[in-house]
């Protein structure tokens, strides 16, 4: 699988925000550069002050979000030039962050997955779909670094994310006790179209 990932460019894109009985908005989703680590933690801090369970919910720390935005595919959802969400791809298949390894895959195996890390979206805009707008662009990214499977964790009482990856194609392939001894399951869906 290709890994030199800050040399492919994900195109900017604008993508109509809707929800029942609200206006349209209209937001930009593009990669976020290394120049946008502040607004990352502060969205990612603004997404946990609101989340109700804190177990469902877990801080990326800086190093790894400054790790992601030099090696992996970081991409942002922007309305008026103000991040609203953020999600990442980790890329590196020899990183301790390859969920492969967590189900015990073969080195080779994991060669070719890639983990959908995080997604987080600013509380003003849930429920416009972001989350599965973005799982849609890192599969399309996924597939064209040549990963034949991508994988995710979730917090099995966090419905709504549950639910996306679900609706996204997404199976459990295993529960593990994660990030500090917290209950996850570990998604899984292949990339390989027969």
């Amino acid at each position: 699988m290709e890994t030199e990932n800050k040399d492919k460019a994900f195109p900017e894109v604008l993508y109509d925000l809707k929800k029942n009985g609200m206006d349209v908005l209209q937001a930009v989703i593009r990669q976020c550069g290394r120049d946008e680590l502040e607004d990352i933690i502060r969205l990612q801090g603004a997404v946990h002050d609101a989340v109700a369970d804190k177990d469902t919910f877990v801080f990326s720390t800086e190093d790894e979000l400054a790790e992601s935005l030099d090696t992996d595919v970081c991409i942002g959802a922007y309305l008026d030039g103000r991040l609203i969400a953020f999600t990442l791809i980790v890329t590196n298949p020899c990183s301790p962050r390859n969920l492969g390894y967590y189900l015990d895959y073969s080195r080779e195996r994991c060669q070719k997955c890639v983990t959908y890390d995080t997604t987080f979206v600013h509380p003003s805009y849930t429920g416009y779909g972001l989350q599965r707008a973005f799982l849609s662009i890192k599969e399309a990214i996924a597939i064209d670094l040549g990963a034949w499977e991508a994988l995710a964790t979730v917090s099995p009482d966090n419905a709504v994310s549950l639910r996306n990856l679900r609706a996204g194609g997404f199976e459990i392939a295993g529960e593990k006790s994660m990030y500090g001894e917290r209950r996850r399951y570990i998604m899984r869906k292949s990339l390989i179209k027969d």
